[in-house]
């Protein structure tokens, strides 16, 4: 039924479901993906996560990419992130690439995600490599 990854040795792309009679209090750790039909009250670190119309997530969200039809308090932070229509943010969303459809509501801050600096990279003679500096605020 479940077929193997041969490269990573994981299973397929089958979520991990938080059933909508579900509340989880404490923090969700998956190397996975993980739907939320449910309610979590704490921090969610995944592969990806969707939180399905209905569905609430009150904490701070790490992923490669999220897709969001639900309601979430808290930060989030992926590569990828969607708001659905249905979607409500209350939270700084941090993001290489973001969607947001028609209808989502969103009160925070829209920030870029910074790009990783290859620590392997050769340094060229009489040139500086640019200082990353955080922003605040």
């Amino acid at each position: 039924m479940f077929s193997k990854d041969s490269k990573s040795g994981r299973g397929s792309r089958v979520p991990s479901i938080i059933s909508a009679n579900l509340r989880i209090v404490g923090d969700l750790v998956s190397e996975g993906d993980v739907q939320v039909d449910g309610v979590i009250e704490g921090d969610v670190h995944a592969r990806s996560l969707t939180v399905s119309q209905g569905a609430t997530v009150r904490g701070q969200i790490t992923a490669e990419s999220v897709c969001i039809r639900g309601t979430v308090e808290g930060q989030i932070t992926a590569d990828q992130v969607e708001l659905g229509r249905t979607a409500r943010v209350d939270g700084d969303i941090i993001h290489a690439v973001i969607m947001i459809e028609s209808g989502a509501f969103f009160e925070g801050h829209c920030r870029h995600k910074p790009e990783k600096v290859e620590a392997t990279q050769p340094e060229k003679v009489g040139v500086t490599q640019p200082e990353v500096v955080a922003a605040s605020g």
